[in-house]
């Protein structure tokens, strides 16, 4: 009877299993303990990185490295104005600082890592062009080429530059604005700024040119005091790159800087970073934007 009995158990659950309820009663209760699927939101592609900010709170931000006060990755710390600049933006547009992935990038690989979506803005002493097929939103700083001497120098003008012997740290395009207006240099190559500051430091060169910004950042860190003499070169607007075509980023990210001069926040950040060189060209004021188109 016992044999009987299990044949038709047996017999049952076959019929069961082959109508169909048994594996559906599986199915419901796998469903019932797996956990539920979230999808990755950073996996989707967005039309602009604002949406992405607004979705996702996160943003991935190429920089400039190794420029002392401006942008410098200290051991995997980001430090100087541009990145308390970029932390700024970014919560206005509602991404925390935790929320950002600082990157250093290339002048040449900029637009290409914006058009892929690898990053979402580029704050890296970025000016204004039209070569770069980029949007630009800003200028949030607009900078000018200029010398930096030290503090007590004789050097006060375009003149005075004359003969002098100028530090000429890599490719630097400052040089050749300086070349334009000044006839006779005795330029000293370097392969980087830091090499240029220990040569002003020693008394081996009389000047190092550069944009006043990235100067007075270099000659923030020293013990003595430099000047950024004011010769005002050029114009640099520097701006914030976005994609080609995004407007409604530009647009918020020119907002964001707006707000960040009239609330004083541009101010105290450039005190924060500058304060230690007589530089007298810092632009406090707010720039005119741009179009975004």
């Amino acid at each position: 009877a016992a044999a009987v009995a299990v044949l038709l158990v047996a017999g049952a659950g076959v019929v069961a299993y082959t109508s169909g309820w048994l594996p559906r009663l599986i199915g419901r209760v796998q469903q019932s303990t797996l956990p539920p699927v979230t999808p990755d939101p950073t996996s989707k592609r967005f039309s602009s990185a604002v949406d992405k900010a607004a979705s996702t709170h996160r943003l991935t931000i190429g920089m400039r490295d190794f420029l002392p006060g401006v942008a410098l990755n200290n051991g995997g710390t980001w430090q100087g104005f541009e990145v308390d600049l970029a932390t700024a933006i970014a919560k206005r547009l509602d991404v925390p600082a935790s929320g950002i992935t600082f990157r250093g990038t290339s002048r040449e690989e900029r637009p290409k890592l914006l058009a892929s979506g690898e990053v979402d803005l580029v704050i890296s002493t970025y000016s204004i062009n039209k070569t770069d097929d980029v949007t630009f939103a800003g200028p949030y700083y607009v900078a000018h080429v200029d010398v930096l001497v030290k503090g007590g120098s004789a050097i006060t003008s375009v003149a005075d530059l004359e003969g002098r012997k100028i530090c000429q740290p890599g490719a630097s395009a400052s040089v050749g604005a300086l070349q334009d207006v000044v006839k006779r240099l005795d330029l000293v190559a370097t392969k980087t700024y830091t090499e240029c500051m220990n040569l002003l430091l020693a008394g081996e060169v009389d000047a190092v040119p550069g944009d006043d910004l990235v100067l007075a950042g270099f000659a923030n860190r020293e013990k003595i005091r430099y000047k950024v003499v004011g010769l005002k070169l050029t114009d640099e607007h520097y701006a914030v790159a976005v994609r080609k075509g995004d407007e409604r980023t530009c647009k918020a990210v020119q907002g964001a800087i707006v707000s960040l001069y009239r609330d004083g926040t541009i101010g105290r950040l450039l005190d924060r970073h500058f304060s230690k060189v007589d530089f007298s060209t810092r632009e406090d004021t707010l720039p005119t934007m741009a179009g975004c188109g």
